[in-house]
């Protein structure tokens, strides 16, 4: 009977030794994923796509370590990230910024590891799919077009007769090349000029903004990432010399500039998120998944650069605006 009573407590030991591997809900733990993340350089709209994304995961229940690379800048950069994300393998290549999906689409080539791009306006132009809805070479993603009428509206609520409309851009960056032939084309049909003047470092700004602020009322601040690196500066200078400001990224409302209509990109990087799961852990085929795009715009206003301005908060510009103290 001993001999029976032992035998049956041993064989226990197996079930409550596979019991400890059990996570604290009681649910066995899931599968572990290798997530490469490519950014092409630090700042806050950037950043907020990285911050997205993980904290979605984690949301979403997905066990993931993340290898967070930055190519400071630098295209050559993206692609030597890229090529050591394959040869480690990873389960998926997360990138932030055309140049870097670009890199990454560049490494893929040949192998079956998934690409989630964010922070990318026209995929098809930058050639990482052939249409936003044919992802058969492994890759997809969330872009980040803005809403380019409903800014240059903006403008013309903030000053009726406004005429034109300057823009400053990295001459080497084709998602901002994209963008200023958009915001041109758009302008025309609301009776505005847009003046540009392309810049090859972030130095070129402040010469630019005294060349382009004796030509124009205002600035339109598009989504370029050697811009974005200088904001408090692009700020700061345009209010010195009167310019009115409008972006289409929030985050640049808390660096100085008047006032934004566009996507959140901490949205945006939950909801790559989203598709990084259904590929892992759904193994949803990544050809089912098209590009998306965010439908929801949220509107800033900088309080500090509204007085500056001469502006109060009853501005029509400013309804349904959140209000921002810095």
């Amino acid at each position: 009977m001993k001999l029976k009573k032992l035998a049956a407590s041993l064989l226990l030991i197996p079930i409550i030794l596979s019991g400890c591997t059990q996570g604290a809900s009681g649910t066995p733990d899931t599968e572990k994923f290798t997530i490469g993340i490519s950014q092409l350089i630090e700042h806050p709209a950037l950043d907020a796509s990285r911050q997205g994304f993980i904290d979605e995961l984690k949301t979403q229940g997905i066990n993931a370590e993340f290898i967070d690379q930055n190519a400071q800048g630098d295209p050559n950069n993206a692609l030597m990230i890229a090529q050591k994300f394959v040869r480690d393998d990873v389960d998926l290549i997360f990138t932030i910024a055309t140049s870097t999906s670009q890199a990454a689409k560049q490494a893929i080539s040949g192998t079956d590891i998934p690409l989630v791009f964010t922070a990318v306006t026209d995929p098809v132009f930058s050639q990482l799919v052939t249409d936003l809805n044919v992802t058969d070479e492994n890759i997809t993603g969330v872009v980040d077009a803005a809403p380019i009428k409903e800014n240059l509206e903006l403008f013309k609520e903030l000053k009726e007769d406004i005429k034109t409309i300057g823009i400053i851009y990295n001459i080497g960056e084709s998602n901002s090349e994209v963008q200023v032939d958009q915001t041109k084309e758009i302008a025309e049909s609301m009776d505005l000029q847009i003046e540009t003047i392309g810049i090859a470092s972030a130095n070129d700004i402040p010469q630019a903004i005294d060349t382009i602020s004796k030509k124009v009322d205002g600035l339109y601040i598009i989504t370029d990432n050697m811009v974005a690196t200088s904001m408090p500066l692009v700020a700061k200078l345009s209010q010195e010399k009167g310019l009115l400001t409008v972006s289409a990224d929030g985050t640049h409302v808390t660096e100085g500039i008047l006032i934004s209509k566009g996507i959140s990109y901490y949205e945006i990087g939950k909801q790559s998120a989203v598709i990084a799961k259904q590929i892992l852990a759904d193994k949803k085929n990544i050809a089912e998944i098209p590009v998306q795009s965010s439908q929801n715009l949220e509107k800033k206003v900088n309080v500090k650069a509204m007085e500056s301005l001469g502006f109060t908060k009853d501005n029509k510009a400013f309804e349904g605006a959140e209000f921002i103290e810095q």
